[in-house]
């Protein structure tokens, strides 16, 4: 059955409804002896331009404004927009990890005095003509930069819409979580949503997975949410949970686009207050132990 064909689901349905989760979700959760880890988001998408760069700068952001020691990855290795969205020049990319050229550290590039980036895109040190990353190549490398998040609060990952930068970055541990951005109600919005659920869920069957709506609110974020969750359970088994919904912000975008530094840009913007309301809630509400990954 076509997501597209699916009914919205009731307008009435509630955030807090969908942070309550479900029996299935809580019994996936219920093992021991996995990793520990600080709280990680997986922020990924379903489709090219659903805001994962933004979003993921947002809820870097909005922790380490509050003080939260934070690991903002880009797991971008073709771009690497965050470097440029935090106005910062990094000295090397986490692909300069292959072949020994650097070392965790050395990726590492302060943003503020709590956050702290590691910048995706080509490897900087290689020279040109360096071949592409093979899939394991590029798992070999993220695992490497998660030494990095030892002794932090918080990791954000921005694994964008490619499924390998998703599955690269998954590192179990008992902190981790998949927040799939769905940007619109669309039909092929929706489709592109549920596939990312269903390839994540079908790889990596205990991983968490959290909505995180993005440039809808309110009611239009609820049908948005109910769909998709509509989809998942009817079809994959799996209870999803409501991680919040950011709403587009012209007001941000403008100031952006004008050179604004990002942190300055966002300060007190909506999309800033409802990322914050989403961070708050991830680090409060940690995940049950996950098994089976």
């Amino acid at each position: 059955m076509s997501l597209s064909l699916m009914s919205l689901g009731s307008p009435n349905r509630t955030q807090a409804d969908g942070l309550a989760g479900s029996a299935a979700y809580a019994a996936r959760r219920t093992g021991s002896g996995d990793a520990i880890g600080p709280t990680t988001l997986l922020c990924a998408s379903g489709r090219g331009g659903s805001g994962t760069t933004l979003v993921s700068a947002l809820l870097a952001v909005a922790a380490a404004g509050e003080g939260h020691r934070v690991l903002l990855i880009d797991a971008d290795d073709f771009v690497g927009p965050l470097a440029m969205t935090l106005g910062v020049t990094p000295r090397a990319s986490w692909q300069d990890l292959r072949g020994g050229r650097v070392s965790p550290a050395d990726v590492a590039t302060p943003v503020s005095k709590t956050l702290t980036l590691v910048a995706g895109g080509a490897a900087r040190l290689a020279g040109e003509g360096a071949p592409q990353l093979t899939s394991a190549e590029r798992k070999a490398c993220l695992r490497r930069v998660s030494a990095l998040s030892e002794g932090m609060d918080l990791v954000v990952i921005d694994c964008g819409s490619r499924l390998e930068s998703v599955f690269a970055a998954i590192t179990p541990h008992t902190g981790e979580r998949l927040m799939a951005i769905a940007a619109g109600a669309d039909p092929v919005g929706l489709a592109s949503t549920y596939a990312l659920c269903k390839a994540v869920a079908t790889r990596h069957g205990a991983l968490p997975v959290e909505l995180l709506v993005n440039r809808l609110e309110g009611s239009e974020a609820a049908r948005c949410f109910d769909a998709i969750d509509a989809g998942t359970r009817q079809f994959l088994g799996l209870s999803l949970r409501l991680a919040g919904a950011i709403p587009a912000d012209p007001t941000l975008d403008a100031a952006l686009r004008k050179g604004m530094a990002f942190a300055e840009a966002a300060a007190g913007s909506p999309a800033a207050v409802a990322a914050h309301d989403v961070v708050t809630r991830a680090l409060t509400v940690r995940p049950l132990s996950r098994t089976g990954v």
